[in-house]
């Protein structure tokens, strides 16, 4: 209990209130990442910080605001040194809010899960005893996490759970919406009605064909899918209360955020309609012929599906635990994987025959014939589907200090 007291008086917290069973949940705002640093420091020795492994891997496919957030999780975390430049890149971060809380007593149930959040401000944790009965969990995702715990128990039984009791999560990158339809064709103008000789009862020129409709346009290509956001740095302590409770052991596991799917690519533009033939005219007794349809036209291809987004490799995490402990922390992980290629946009409509134009004739005389209706046009193909990402992401290591 003092170890968690001490804690609390760090984060000026109200002593009498946790002393009474209560817990304290606030927020603090700091101005600068070196507020940042001192408010998520585990209170271990500059020599034993130093040593974390750090810097970013030049095979490691990140651009340059993850690059630089990096640097400011290194710094937090392992005291690596920032130039004025990134001092001054890091500052339009700030002033930031993070989530603090102090918990004498925490106890998930059989089966319960604790959600820290996710995409959320840094969260740190002050607990005096932690209790977890089978199959309970804690999970968080792409959110930088302290969590102190003076005690931990950690029960077996027979309620199922995840495979881990602290889980350290990316988010999977987005997947765009579909891609913009192809344009629609025309439709086929009209055909030509029939006429009428001069002297108004001799037949003329017959109606003439409608005209085809046109093509669809194809729909555009599928965009591609976001990449995941990275499992961000957690730094865990167990006081001197240690690891105990029937399982005797606590399994940490971490995953960095997998590429969102590509975007479907667009629908085809649908097939214009064709015309309509020309109306044969009516001259007296005399008449002239309707004529055709215009045929319908295909409908458009559809887009080709978008390019998977990349996985993004993880932050690692350090665990400290009394002398003795270090065994019973269980270190799993497993690497991001890029995302799918997007589905290939369905093909357009077809467009419909136009009608045929109808024969002329006056009631008691012959009729002229109609022209044939215009055959309809084929729906469009569907688009091929989207290449994969191209990038795994590393999960980060999870190293254990004992003090």
């Amino acid at each position: 209990m003092d170890g968690f007291l001490e804690k609390a008086k760090q984060l000026r917290q109200d002593v009498d209130k946790l002393k009474k069973g209560e817990s304290i949940s606030h927020k603090v705002t700091v101005k600068n990442i070196e507020e940042l640093k001192e408010l998520l420091h585990d209170g271990l020795s500059e020599d034993i910080r130093m040593e974390r492994p750090s810097g970013i891997d030049p095979d490691i496919h990140q651009t340059l605001t993850q690059q630089l957030a990096k640097k400011a999780q290194d710094h937090v975390f392992s005291d690596v040194s920032l130039s004025d430049k990134e001092r001054t890149q890091i500052a339009g971060k700030f002033p930031m809010d993070v989530q603090v809380a102090s918990l004498p007593d925490k106890k998930l149930g059989p089966g319960e899960e604790w959600d820290l959040g996710t995409s959320t401000s840094p969260v740190v944790l002050n607990i005096g005893t932690l209790t977890m009965e089978a199959g309970s969990s804690i999970k968080i995702a792409n959110t930088v996490l302290k969590m102190d715990v003076q005690k931990l128990i950690r029960n077996s039984g027979s309620t199922k759970g995840p495979n881990y009791d602290l889980g350290i999560f990316g988010v999977t990158g987005t997947t765009p919406t579909q891609a913009d339809k192809g344009g629609d064709g025309a439709k086929g103008k009209k055909g030509k009605d029939g006429t009428c000789g001069s002297g108004g009862g001799i037949a003329g020129d017959n109606g003439k064909p409608g005209a085809n409709g046109s093509s669809g346009g194809t729909g555009s290509q599928g965009k591609t899918g976001g990449q995941g956001l990275p499992s961000l740095t957690a730094n865990i302590t167990i006081g001197s209360g240690g690891i105990g409770g029937s399982a005797d052991q606590f399994v940490i596991y971490t995953r960095s955020g997998d590429g969102g799917q590509g975007g479907q690519g667009g629908k085809g533009g649908n097939g214009g309609d064709g015309g309509n033939g020309g109306d044969g005219a009516t001259c007296g007794c005399e008449h002239t012929d309707g004529a055709d349809g215009g045929d319908g036209a295909n409908g458009g291809t559809g887009g080709d599906g978008g390019t998977g987004g990349d996985a993004v490799a993880g932050n690692d995490i350090y665990v400290t635990v009394p002398t003795g402990n270090a065994q019973k922390i269980v270190k799993q992980s497993s690497v991001a994987n890029p995302g799918n290629g997007g589905l290939g946009g369905p093909g357009g409509d077809p467009g419909k025959g136009g009608k045929g134009g109808s024969g002329g004739g006056a009631s008691g005389c012959p009729t002229g014939s109609s022209g044939s209706n215009g055959s309809g046009g084929n729906a469009g193909n569907s688009g091929g589907n989207g290449k994969p990402g191209s990038q795994t992401g590393a999960p980060g290591t999870i190293y254990v200090t004992e003090k």
